[in-house]
């Protein structure tokens, strides 16, 4: 029993001291964030009153994992908007999982995803600051001033993410 206080006595003092680092705490209005996409570009998030600002479009972020079927099933649908959308939307596909890029590009070729992969640290950053993610697939959508729209957790018809959309068009 005396083992177990002083370990978790031990632990508490290394969490306290050294916390979590600076790349891991949430976002503050008038940051950004920079995540690398599975093309080797990057891209600049920035983080407005309520939400994201990218691009002078508006933004749907889409948070999943490569072995999520859900998350899955929602990849032709994020292309159909995409595609539909392009010229006032852009998709953000924010991966939350930790593996090599060379696996995700297979995945995105596999999948035929047409849309915008990222596969960086700061994918966890993003997450932090949106009430760290826990369940996927999440997608949330900013107008293209940055201001929060609407979220959605699990799989979504098409048609729902579309008439949300519309209302910002």
């Amino acid at each position: 029993m005396i083992k177990y206080i002083v370990l978790t006595a031990q632990i508490l003092c290394l969490t306290v001291l050294f916390g979590c680092s600076s790349s891991d705490k949430p976002l503050k209005q008038n940051q950004s964030v920079t995540l690398k996409t599975t093309d080797g570009k990057t891209i600049m998030l920035q983080k407005t009153a309520d939400g994201f600002f990218y691009d002078d479009k508006s933004l749907l972020l889409a948070f999943f994992t490569t072995s999520c079927i859900p998350c899955n099933a929602q990849i032709p649908h994020l292309n159909n908007l995409q595609s539909r959308y392009e010229d006032n939307l852009n998709i953000i596909s924010v991966i939350l999982e930790d593996k090599p890029l060379d696996e995700i590009q297979n995945f995105i070729t596999e999948k035929n995803i047409d849309f915008t992969t990222t596969l960086d640290k700061n994918n966890f950053r993003l997450s932090s600051t949106l009430g760290n993610i826990t369940s996927v697939p999440y997608m949330v959508i900013y107008d293209k001033a940055g201001a929060y729209v609407t979220d959605y957790t699990g799989a979504i018809p098409e048609e729902m993410i579309e008439a949300d959309l519309k209302r910002i068009f």
